[in-house]
């Protein structure tokens, strides 16, 4: 009988579209169509990319990741699902569609197009920008079950959001208030506190005293915003200003008003920081906010706007932008002789992470989730449920307890909580699911209504819709149990929530973990996931980070036309390290290609010299014949086990490295070379060949795949079993 041949060179491009189409044809990416699966359930739910562009380096790692752990828990006897999703990302999309029309010549999206022409706009973007991204997540070979397809803005999700808005203003968590928030004036909208962009910047400190007879100085970068002053506050304890507590004084720095500043205490106030003293700004500062919320001895005094020019209140400075405001009060300061210094500093900024513009505090209207309330019937705040998830467990269950790779950030999650603010969900844009609530002006009252054109429940009058949309990380917020059909498809939500393994990067823990822990644990009284895996970022080969303006990007769908996908997968998964970042450069996709290519000749060496019929059936572990050969199984029984237990612990890139070793040295360069002068060793060659093909696939499933095929195999080797060691076998390997 005729022997197997392959190819002289493996050729990706020939090969990954077919085989990828197979599997997919297959219908083994839905777990419900997997073989008898007697080891529980293994699920994962794609962080969902956002419809603002196409794949990048980091979408690549990402699936990378989630398809490498994903075929490995199929191939251990899992019912593996993983969930595709993507991301209407309403601020960034909305953002760039502006942004794009703006450059073709329209001054005012907004206002020339309408809500409706611009969402248009938006929506058209959206669907192409998605039917691409999607497209190049299978060129990742990426084992997605394509039939549980989800959009964070298609119809279940927004029933899911809406039946979720609904439970929480039932309950009293979502409310409508009066606080400071991030405004950014470019994009006419707020953003959260973990939307900002810290940007170091050079700045003038200015310490000044607001009279000749104000007894204490203070120092600010910001001196237009000290028109709205109402307060000094000095730590209560400072020898230097306890006479003064409580005192009231009458300024006049030139708003419309003359100033009361009452000197107050706080312990916050650090004594040794400039001058001591600190100018309390309730309108512009969100911890000043906090300060007149404690003190109802001092007022609020908004003097800046939403297009970030002095109001009426900052009298003579009315109508002037924030720069020329703060040239006009220096000035008017050095003029009375009250300004003490100037001194140059570098200070960070905060900054719109969308719309780039320095980010304003501001007083307004908005929705608030209220993090610090109790909630009905649970004894508990949302921020007791997110901080019990990660520690006792949630009910006090351990089991139900999340885990958090590495345990660094475990500390830095519950930092985070503890200095959690009430989260504005509110946002000023077209793009998103709208705030389902209506305003009766009769009533002076707000009632929930999915409705564009309601009436007042109580009094029957015409009411107004909310405007405004929801925060995007409200609708991913509830992402793992959306995906799974709550709050319809109970049926689904009970097979497989919760979801065991989450992975994402350090950069949106808190957009996103965070928001899901809170939203799972509210509304399903449960956690989202098990386990989650954070990595860093990918950067260049000299450590900076990858940027258009930088000229240093890779686009992987160029480095898969190339190497083929294998090669950027294994390049991507090799010097990984949980949450911390790696460099990545064309050379190890280079080494990386060169790998996949010797294994392809590994196989083309074995295959050409034994007869096909033998090669298929050769099924279990051989008898050793000689000492290299005996050398030689119980080393592959010990990469089995070291391979198994680093991909248990998440460790790719070190299981990769044990792997890559044993290929190359001690069965390419080692064992080969002894084979070609000795005969016997057909069975453990074909033994050896088959076990390491299915030790790497969950890594380089394509060159995998496409060598198993020519095997004769029955099964796809996306189904085969994960090689395990008998006992007897496991103590040799330990020798």
């Amino acid at each position: 009988m005729a022997n197997i041949e392959l190819s002289k060179a493996y050729e990706a491009k020939e090969v990954e579209d077919n085989i990828y189409k197979k599997w997919e044809e297959s219908g083994y990416f839905n777990p419900d169509n997997l073989p008898s699966q007697s080891e529980g359930k293994f699920v994962v739910c794609m962080p969902p990319p956002n419809v603002t562009g196409v794949l990048h380096l980091g979408h690549a790692l990402e699936n990378s990741l989630m398809d490498t752990e994903l075929r490995y828990q199929r191939m251990k006897g899992k019912r593996a699902l993983l969930i595709p999703g993507t991301d209407h990302a309403a601020v960034a999309t909305q953002a760039r569609v502006e942004g794009n029309l703006r450059k073709e010549g329209m001054l005012n999206p907004r206002q020339e197009l309408g809500r409706e022409g611009l969402l248009n706009k938006i929506r058209e973007y959206a669907e192409n920008s998605k039917t691409t991204i999607l497209s190049q997540i299978r060129k990742m070979g990426t084992s997605c079950d394509w039939s549980r397809l989800a959009y964070t803005f298609d119809e279940p999700r927004s029933r899911a959001v809406n039946t979720l808005f609904k439970k929480m203003y039932d309950d009293a968590l979502i409310y409508r208030g009066y606080r400071v928030v991030n405004w950014s004036v470019k994009g006419q909208s707020t953003c959260s506190d973990d939307e900002l962009v810290y940007q170091p910047q050079k700045s003038k400190l200015y310490t000044f005293k607001y009279s000749a007879d104000f007894p204490i100085a203070i120092a600010s970068t910001r001196p237009e915003t000290k028109l709205g002053d109402v307060a000094v506050a000095v730590h209560p304890n400072d020898e230097r200003y306890q006479k003064y507590i409580g005192q009231k004084f009458t300024i006049d720095l030139g708003a419309k008003e003359k100033q009361t500043i009452t000197i107050i205490a706080d312990e916050a106030v650090d004594p040794k920081y400039g001058t001591g003293a600190i100018g309390v700004t309730p309108a512009h500062s969100q911890i000043d906010f906090e300060m007149y919320q404690k003190n109802k001895e001092i007022s609020i005094v908004p003097v800046i706007g939403k297009d970030g020019k002095m109001l009426e209140a900052a009298g003579k400075y009315q109508g002037f932008g924030l720069l020329e405001a703060r040239e006009k009060l220096v000035e008017w300061l050095k003029e009375n002789n009250l300004l003490i210094k100037e001194e140059d500093i570098e200070n960070n900024i905060g900054t719109s992470d969308r719309f780039g513009d320095v980010v304003e505090a501001l007083p307004m209207e908005q929705w608030f989730v209220d993090v610090n309330k109790i909630i009905p019937g649970r004894n508990k705040t949302l921020k007791d449920l997110m901080r019990e998830a990660v520690t006792s467990g949630h009910n006090n269950q351990e089991e139900k307890k999340i885990i958090i790779n590495p345990d660094q950030f475990h500390n830095i999650y519950l930092h985070w909580i503890d200095n959690l603010r009430d989260w504005c969900i509110s946002r000023q844009i077209w793009w998103g699911h709208r705030i389902p609530v209506a305003y009766c002006d009769k009533c002076q009252k707000n009632f929930y209504t999915e409705e564009e054109s309601p009436l007042c429940p109580k009094c029957q009058a015409q009411a107004r819709r909310d405007d405004d949309t929801l925060d995007t990380w409200f609708s991913s917020g509830a992402w793992t149990f959306s995906t799974l059909g709550w709050p319809d498809n109970k049926e689904e939500l009970n097979k497989f929530h919760p979801t065991e393994w989450m992975q994402m990067g350090y950069e949106i823990l808190f957009f996103w973990m965070a928001r899901m822990i809170l939203m799972t644990t509210y509304a399903l009284d449960d956690i989202p996931f098990k386990n989650v895996y954070i990595h860093g970022i990918l950067r260049a080969k000299d450590g900076r980070k990858f940027s258009k303006s930088l000229g240093n990007g890779l686009d992987p769908l160029e480095v898969i036309n190339q190497y083929g996908t294998d090669a950027l997968r294994l390049s991507l998964m090799k010097g990984i390290t949980p949450g911390n970042d790696a460099r990545f450069y064309e050379e190890k996709v280079e080494a990386s290609r060169n790998f996949v290519n010797k294994l392809w000749n590994i196989s083309r060496f074995i295959l050409g010299k034994i007869e096909a019929e033998k090669v298929k059936n050769i099924k279990e572990r051989p008898e050793a014949k000689t000492l290299a050969d005996k050398w030689l199984l119980n080393k592959l029984d010990g990469i089995i086990l070291k391979t198994t237990k680093e991909l248990d612990n998440h460790n790719f890139s070190l299981a990769a490295e044990i792997l890559y070793e044993f290929t190359w040295s001690d069965f390419a360069d080692w064992y080969l070379e002894i084979a070609k002068i000795e005969n016997g060793k057909d069975e453990i060659l074909i033994y050896t060949l088959k076990t390491l093909l299915k030790l790497w696939h969950p890594y380089i499933p394509f060159v995998t795949e496409e060598i198993w095929n020519k095997l004769g195999e029955e099964k796809m080797l996306l189904i085969e079993k994960w090689p395990t060691v008998g006992k007897i076998h496991e103590n040799d390997s330990n020798k």
